[in-house]
């Protein structure tokens, strides 16, 4: 049974579970063609065999009830509650996990947790419990600041994975003191009211220090920073090999070092693994977009240390200020990488579009390119609007625009409009999310946070590449053979219980089952109003995380059926393994000139499939889901890092002054304040707003289904989306926290009857003494 159709079926299943459907009915949502119908049942059979699936009598398939135990990993939110996604899909989702019954349990840990009772969440009843045991610790490693409290030295633990201080013994033996940052790793793990034990491992030096706080989250992350000595002597004698008159013969690489190419980047970028030429035919009212990425397949070879070492590295990290790279810098910032004026290894995608973005074909060729022109995006952007000053004041080399390089630039600005509108068209979801820029000094302390520049190169670039993404995917799909694909699937109608609430104040209604075209008109209606951060962030972390498998799943906030990730080889290595599937192409084509049809087309394939760099789809899931795990631990370190230099900025430069921000949600303790510049957000809390010319605190309730609170005596509104003033009242970096007064807000209150509790959730109020 291919595990693709597994996936799909038990993906589609999970989101209609109030409305099971028969076979057939399943079949046709999911659009089973004639030839996978035999295939696609024959899935369903062993899906009910192995009690994956439940079938009724009536025919109708479902997902199995929870049952009493759940065996799952368990995710926490910063509010210390979470719960357990479980291993096995089953009809009641995930399993609600309260404060005082987390066993322990952190973030990211494989637990078992037994099911205690039920709680009400949208239509349905989520069923909530308890950890019992934790199977697999995720993390044993943290970071944090020695202190000396009540006699004993304790660490405060860096950002919220672990919730409380952790007693050490003597800290004097590392030669650490009081106020070091240190690495420990965790003994005894907290469990109601039993205190956590640690060791000290590494101590990195004083808090606060820009660097130290970088190797604490470097550390805390487990990512390797150093390679092996095996893994730089292969790449030195990659380099040391690499050979451009070698890549003269047409049937292993195509010389297009005479055609106009060029590079558009970030301004401190080292890694250029992109390049791109553009053509227009005006007979034939033809687009040609050529895409060039680097041939880092060429100097990774399969199963050498290079590559074993990229496989468990995953993916590069970007964190504020510094990068650990997946490559040696002699590979990633050298001979992969496509530097203005020197010649280097590529795969190319040849893709033509008619005169209204819709694709007529595609080729692919092994390559070797000359970049023209390294440009970064303010200065391509100012090239296009014909401001030359501007554009030598972004620059990062001195070579001269000439007319033809400013045609092509002009050129890949029209056609990347055209793409865009034919995207918007099929139905792409274009989110309004503001990003902050951190800009350091020489020291490596942040010294700014700016606005990201809106220059639409960015998009430019960005509708280029995933159009080659889409091409590559679309070429092994006509081929018939798995590749790693990167899948977004479609959301459920529990994913948008936020997001309905949320707008909900703002009059839209979002369906049971949402299309990209309901979501859309969502955003839309939503632009360019206060409430747009907020709705718009919502809707994204409602989508379902995109992740990296061969299942045909397609990409949901793209419009694309087919989707994988071609483009960045240097930096992610699931790219990598569709460059050497790509490159085991090119060697049975003769570099895309013998491209067989017909009956051959069949022989083809089968040779591919025996090709050692074309991997089959049990060891693409397996792979998938260890580079989807190390994007996330990268994301979440980027996160966090960024989020210490953002308050730390903000600490020094803003304390106590009063700032714009906008409400962007709510729980029991307060109200969540996203400040406007600098997009770190902190709390109000509800114990710390007074009613209306009153400084007693008082109670505030959600009005259930519209993204809004009232204050039961005052009768005052607050929506999330509301522009209200704030003062920064307590920072801490370490501890990723702010603490803010509410100065003003709008002024809006509710009708009487909106004032009772009715069933909305009641904000927190001042206890009395007992």
């Amino acid at each position: 049974m291919p595990a693709a159709f597994t996936a799909r079926i038990l993906r589609e299943v999970s989101s209609l579970t109030t409305d099971p459907p028969t076979v057939g009915q399943l079949s046709r949502r999911m659009q089973v063609s004639d030839a996978d119908e035999s295939r696609f049942k024959q899935a369903i059979d062993q899906l009910v065999s192995e009690r994956r699936l439940q079938r009724s009598g009536d025919g109708r398939i479902r997902l199995p009830d929870m049952g009493n135990e759940v065996i799952g990993i368990f995710r926490q939110t910063r509010r210390g509650f979470g719960f357990v996604l479980p291993e096995q899909v089953c009809r009641e989702g995930d399993l609600h996990i309260a404060v005082h019954d987390t066993g322990g349990a952190l973030s990211g840990d494989r637990v078992r947790a037994t099911v205690t009772g039920r709680r009400h969440r949208g239509k349905t009843q989520q069923p909530s419990g308890r950890i019992e045991e934790v199977l697999n610790r995720a993390k044993t490693v943290f970071a944090g600041k020695l202190v000396r409290k009540h006699g004993r030295w304790m660490i405060e633990p860096d950002g919220r994975s672990l919730r409380s201080d952790v007693l050490v013994g003597d800290p004097h033996s590392r030669g650490a003191g009081e106020g070091a940052k240190v690495v420990f790793e965790l003994t005894v793990w907290p469990v109601g009211d039993f205190m956590a034990e640690g060791v000290i491992t590494e101590v990195l030096g004083a808090c606060g220090e820009p660097d130290v706080e970088t190797q604490a989250v470097i550390a805390a992350s487990g990512f390797p920073v150093e390679f092996p000595k095996p893994v730089i002597e292969e790449a030195r004698e990659a380099v040391r090999l690499f050979d451009p008159e070698a890549a003269k013969d047409p049937t292993r690489r195509v010389d297009l070092t005479d055609e106009l190419i060029f590079t558009i980047d970030p301004p401190e970028a080292k890694d250029f693994d992109d390049a791109i030429s553009v053509q227009w035919d005006e007979s034939s009212r033809r687009w040609t977009l050529g895409i060039h990425i680097a041939d880092v397949a060429h100097f990774v070879v399969d199963g050498g240390p290079l590559d074993v070492e990229a496989t468990g590295r995953g993916n590069s990290v970007y964190l504020p200020h510094h990068v650990i790279p997946m490559l040696p810098e002699t590979l990633s910032n050298g001979v992969c990488s496509l530097q203005e004026g020197v010649n280097r290894y590529t795969m190319s995608a040849f893709i033509e579009f008619d005169d209204k973005g819709k694709v007529v074909g595609q080729r692919f060729c092994r390559s070797m390119i000359r970049s023209a022109k390294r440009m970064t995006y303010l200065e391509a952007q100012a090239l296009i609007e014909g401001d030359r000053k501007e554009a030598a004041r972004h620059a990062r080399t001195e070579t001269p625009v000439t007319d033809e390089l400013l045609d092509a630039i002009r050129g890949a600005d029209r056609l990347a409009k055209v793409l865009r509108a034919r995207r918007q068209r099929d139905g792409m979801i274009v989110l309004e999310l503001p990003e902050a820029e951190l800009f350091f000094n020489d020291q490596g302390d942040i010294i700014d946070i700016l606005p990201q520049d809106g220059a639409f190169t960015h998009t430019l670039i960005e509708m280029f590449m995933v159009e080659a993404n889409e091409a590559v995917a679309r070429h092994f799909e006509h081929l018939e053979l798995p590749v790693m694909r990167r899948i977004h699937p479609e959301p459920t109608f529990d994913d948008f219980e936020v997001v309905r609430s949320m707008v909900g104040g703002h009059g839209v209604k979002i369906p049971d089952h949402p299309t990209r075209k309901d979501l859309q008109r969502v955003l839309d209606a939503t632009r360019d109003t206060p409430a747009a951060r907020s709705v718009h962030f919502a809707i994204l972390r409602s989508l379902t995380k995109a992740t990296y498998s061969p299942a045909p799943i397609g990409h949901f906030a793209l419009a694309s059926d087919q989707y994988v990730h071609f483009t960045s080889p240097i930096r992610r290595y699931p790219d990598l393994t569709v460059h050497r599937a790509l490159s085991a192409w090119c060697d049975a084509t003769d570099n895309g000139h013998s491209v067989p049809g017909g009956r051959k087309r069949a022989s083809l394939r089968s040779r591919l499939a025996e090709d050692d760099r074309v991997l089959d789809e049990g060891e693409l899931f397996v792979l998938g889901a260890q580079c989807s795990m190390t994007e996330d631990r990268a994301t979440a370190a980027e996160r966090d890092l960024t989020e210490f230099f953002s308050l730390r900025y903000v600490e020094q430069n803003h304390l106590g002054e009063v700032l714009p921000g906008v409400i962007c949600g709510f729980n029991r303790d307060g109200l969540f304040v996203s400040l406007d510049r600098y997009l770190v957000e902190g709390m109000v809390r509800w114990s710390s707003m007074g009613g209306e010319g009153s400084s007693r605190s008082q109670r505030w309730t959600e009005i259930r289904g519209t993204g809004r609170v009232v204050a039961q005596r005052s009768g005052a509104v607050l929506s999330i989306g509301d522009p209200v003033t704030v003062q920064l009242a307590r920072v801490s970096p370490e501890a990723r926290y702010m603490d803010l007064m509410l100065v003003d807000r709008p002024e809006r209150f509710a009708r009487q009857d909106d004032r009772r509790p009715k069933n909305g959730k009641r904000g927190a109020r001042k206890r009395r003494r007992r």
